[in-house]
């Protein structure tokens, strides 16, 4: 029994170097705050926290589905900015950490001053794009 346990323990710390190899990902919704009804075609665009100016760093964009829905799970793990776009109005949010070999799960909801945004590590942001990875909010 205590062979066994050497075993397990042996094999979980091999596999910690490789989670950190691994990709995250993030999912989501975007939500009219007002009707409670998911927005189609919404623009989302995000980015790999701080912004570089003439770094490596690149914006994606991806549309929502009919269901408000979007997915991306080829993250390299960091702090992202996230912004849904949709006509005359950008909201952003910032996700604190994209863990390898996690998806961090976000719903936004776009009001008409308002912008609320939900889940673990998840929180409405003003865009600015020199904030650094190193800060965390408290």
């Amino acid at each position: 029994m205590k062979a066994l346990g050497i075993v397990l323990a042996l094999a979980g710390l091999l596999a910690l170097p490789a989670m950190a190899d691994q990709l995250g990902g993030l999912t989501g919704t975007v939500i009219d705050l007002n009707t409670g009804q998911p927005i189609a075609n919404a623009t989302i665009y995000y980015y790999r926290s701080p912004w570089l100016e003439n770094g490596p760093n690149h914006v994606m964009s991806l549309q929502t589905n009919s269901r408000g829905f979007f997915s991306d799970i080829t993250l390299d793990p960091g702090r992202y900015v996230v912004m849904a776009r949709i006509p005359g109005k950008v909201q952003g949010c910032a996700v604190d950490d994209v863990i390898g070999g996690e998806v961090a799960r976000l719903r936004i909801e776009i009001g008409r001053n308002e912008v609320m945004c939900s889940g673990p590590r998840v929180h409405p942001a003003l865009v600015d794009p020199g904030a650094t990875a190193d800060v965390y909010r408290i």
